[in-house]
């Protein structure tokens, strides 16, 4: 087993366009910095508005933590239903939950429309459960879609989940549709030669290493932009405070050798194809992907939130055994690549959509976790700078805002450090915080 992204493997199976570095000093009406699936999404609903759109991507567009992605399509991320329902309420976690199914929409319609091959799948969503505490979760999840309104749900025991998967050992699942699977490497690799068809500038392997109000400052040219979206990962202090707000979280990520016909018909004895992800705090997520191979990835609690890259093959290694005590006829199954993912995330596990407090020309994107979520936040940017936002549009800017109600201060950093504060504020978010009750005031020039 070695270390590689193996999406890096799949972009041989196309011819993409390749695009130079910014070597100039340039302008533009909108600069987006950053191509990942917040920057591109942004970039799209921007083109063909009759606006100089410039998009500068550090490495190749998806070539960060976008193109490290297990290409789960599905609303949740790092917060189930029942857990928003108990911050929120239930409108408000409805309202938050058409966040990502509006990024969902948008993802699919571009591969309809654009005629993307990005191996795009439809995998219902399965969140299955581990002992008598991940089978009240199931239960608890259920309830709270019934409760906000849903009606796509299904809910399994553990004997009819065996005729769906052909798994031992869970004890229970819930099921619900809509979601779906992604290359997102391929995806953003294909929306690159999409936004270039359409006159948008794409720079790649231009790293923009400071922004002094409206321009921004690379290694070997300027851009001057009407109005800029900051929308990396890593970012840091000295770029813009912001950054304090922020830290990453590390997953990790493998694929397996194709498995024969008869072992996807043990898999998936039903015939359907799901996503699936259980129900420990750091959870294991698995699902199928082009060629027959199979997609698992985890972490541990150790591992999670070190300030720096992990690529010892001990915490995928534990992730495989466990997999494979749930799979027994997998036991034999190799998984010849593995690859560490390191995504950013607030302290509450949503994401910050801000303007700056000083310049509201200048829009941060920060601490997206999960691709449906990233492809909504690049599109709301844009439609804010486009003025086609609705005054119901408002609202994600009192959720999202950086001003909102944290467990724990950030100045405790000082004291406990980083990597602790947010492993606090985001154990609190996911099974204690309550936000209802609690938002914070507009302020002018938010939105």
């Amino acid at each position: 087993m070695f270390v590689q992204n193996y999406w890096f493997t799949t972009l041989l199976e196309h011819d993409y366009p390749t695009c130079p570095p910014l070597m100039q000093d340039i302008t533009c009406d909108v600069l987006v910095v950053g191509g990942g699936m917040s920057g591109v999404s942004c970039a799209a609903a921007l083109m063909d508005k009759g606006l100089d759109v410039v998009l500068v991507e550090k490495n190749i567009l998806g070539g960060s933590s976008s193109g490290r992605s297990a290409g789960f399509l599905t609303p949740d991320s790092e917060l189930e239903l029942s857990q928003l329902v108990r911050r929120f309420g239930l409108q408000g976690a409805r309202a938050i939950w058409e966040v990502p199914v509006k990024g969902i929409a948008l993802i699919k319609e571009h591969v309809e429309r654009f005629d993307i091959a990005c191996d795009f799948r439809r995998q219902d969503s399965l969140f299955v459960g581990i002992g008598k505490g991940g089978k009240k979760d199931v239960q608890d999840e259920f309830d709270c879609r019934r409760q906000v309104g849903f009606t796509d749900q299904l809910i399994y025991d553990r004997q009819e989940l065996e005729h769906h998967i052909g798994s031992v050992g869970f004890t229970g699942a819930v099921r619900y549709s809509n979601t779906y699977g992604i290359d997102s490497l391929q995806y953003l690799q294909g929306m690159k030669r999409v936004l270039l068809e359409r006159g948008v500038r794409v720079f790649e392997n231009t790293e923009i290493r400071s922004l002094e109000g409206n321009t921004a400052h690379g290694h070997a040219g300027c851009i001057k932009a009407g109005q800029v979206v900051v929308a990396i990962d890593k970012m840091t202090h000295r770029f813009a405070p912001l950054a304090d707000e922020v830290f990453h979280a590390q997953t990790f990520l493998s694929i397996s050798e194709p498995l024969s016909d008869a072992d996807v018909a043990r898999l998936f004895p039903g015939g359907e194809e799901f996503q699936m992800w259980d129900s420990t705090l750091v959870y294991s997520y698995w699902r199928l992907v082009a060629g027959n191979r199979l997609l698992l990835g985890g972490g541990n609690g150790i591992t999670t939130f070190l300030p720096n890259a992990w690529y010892h093959a001990d915490v995928i290694d534990g992730v495989h055994k466990r997999f494979k005590s749930h799979f027994p006829f997998l036991k034999e199954l190799h998984f010849p690549q593995y690859w560490p993912g390191r995504i950013d995330t607030s302290r509450d596990l949503l994401p910050i959509i801000v303007k700056d407090r000083t310049n509201p020309t200048v829009h941060f994107i920060q601490g997206v976790v999960g691709l449906p979520w990233a492809s909504f936040s690049g599109h709301f940017v844009a439609a804010n700078i486009l003025g086609t936002a609705t005054a119901e549009d408002q609202r994600y800017y009192t959720y999202f805002t950086d001003r909102r109600r944290f467990a724990f201060p950030v100045w405790l950093e000082k004291v406990i450090g980083k990597p602790a504060l947010f492993a606090m504020n985001n154990g609190w978010a996911k099974y204690y915080q309550v936000d209802k009750g609690h938002e914070p005031g507009y302020r002018d020039n938010e939105f």
